[in-house]
């Protein structure tokens, strides 16, 4: 069946539905007057038709997403099922609840729905991160291309080996708290620009990306080539998996802004935009929650002096575990 007969067939009940979902919004928040009675409107079709109508936009989702449908309407049949859902098992009873239903699988839900431009953006990240580390190490000289002399040697020098204060960009800090700020400025402001770049139609966003995969590849091979391998890798180990998937999660967020600007369809570029960015916001906090949780580990674990095998471990662990969160987590819906 073509999309637009699908949509023709079905418009109405999904009209319905969300109808019934306003009405039911409408009826929870109105007091009753003083006769006791609430004003509002009939309901579009009886309370115990709800579990039936949302097994169906259910299924109806499924179909759309096996028939690559278009996008908006998958996310708009997403919607539907989400609030129905929130409605049929109570997800709506407190946000701290619901904070907590997300932070169990809805983020790991969201980010599998935009697998296509998490991977984009993981490409345009990790891409030039690793030409860069080989291309320093068969052309030690290329680093100076993206850092200056005076860059490499603060560098080398704050991972050295006499370093009293290992990998610490800012000297005048001189608590673990004061480089805790330091770090969640610093990870918020990049991955803000890769998201914001969205707004440029993804120009920004992949410019960012790309330069930053270049910055820390430089870096990693530079003092690599200088004996320094052993400090750094145990410096970034344990915070990298938070650091760098949020910068990447925040880039795919970019991508998809720039895409809904650039082929908003059959919708107007506002419309698009719109959408875009209501089916990203609940990513985008969760990638914020992990750049509190890098920053957090930067300042209080990463600087710790414990040997590598140790910090590697700690790392490969909490990295292997982001990764079966966002395979696994939420697929009780089948997502």
């Amino acid at each position: 069946m073509k999309q637009e007969q699908f949509e023709q067939h079905n418009e109405a009940s999904w009209q319905d539905f969300e109808e019934w979902l306003k009405w039911r919004h409408k009826r929870h928040a109105k007091r009753p007057g003083k006769d006791g009675k609430k004003g509002f409107a009939k309901a579009p079709f009886p309370s115990r038709e709800l579990p039936e109508r949302y097994r169906i936009i259910c299924l109806q989702l499924a179909l759309a997403r096996d028939r690559d449908y278009t996008q908006a309407l998958v996310e708009h049949l997403h919607r539907l099922a989400q609030l129905g859902h929130d409605v049929l098992y109570g997800a709506q009873s407190g946000f701290t609840r619901r904070v907590l239903q997300y932070a169990a699988g809805g983020f790991a839900t969201d980010v599998r729905a935009n697998a296509k431009w998490v991977l984009a953006s993981a490409l345009l990240f990790f891409g030039p991160m690793l030409a860069a580390m080989l291309a320093v190490h068969l052309w030690p000289d290329f680093a100076y291309l993206m850092l200056s002399p005076e860059q490499v040697a603060k560098f080398e020098s704050m991972y050295g080996n006499d370093s009293r204060a290992l990998g610490r960009v800012a000297r005048d800090a001189s608590t673990d708290f004061h480089m805790f700020g330091f770090y969640v400025y610093n990870n918020v402001s990049i991955a803000f620009r890769c998201f914001a770049g969205g707004l440029t139609a993804g120009v920004l966003t992949v410019f960012y990306l790309i330069y930053n995969g270049l910055s820390i590849g430089v870096v990693a091979a530079r003092l690599g080539e200088a004996g320094l391998a052993e400090n750094f890798y145990s410096f970034v180990v344990g915070h990298s998996t938070f650091e760098l998937g949020a910068i990447v999660l925040s880039g795919a967020a970019g991508l998809k802004l720039g895409a809904a600007i650039l082929a908003p369809h059959r919708m107007s570029r506002g419309v698009a935009l719109r959408q875009a960015g209501r089916s990203i916001i609940g990513m985008v906090c969760g990638l914020a929650v992990m750049l509190f949780a890098a920053a957090l580990t930067e300042a209080f674990w990463s600087p710790l002096k414990l040997g590598l095998p140790i910090k590697l471990t700690v790392g490969g662990v909490l990295c292997a575990l982001s990764l079966a969160y966002f395979t696994l987590a939420g697929r009780r819906d089948g997502t």
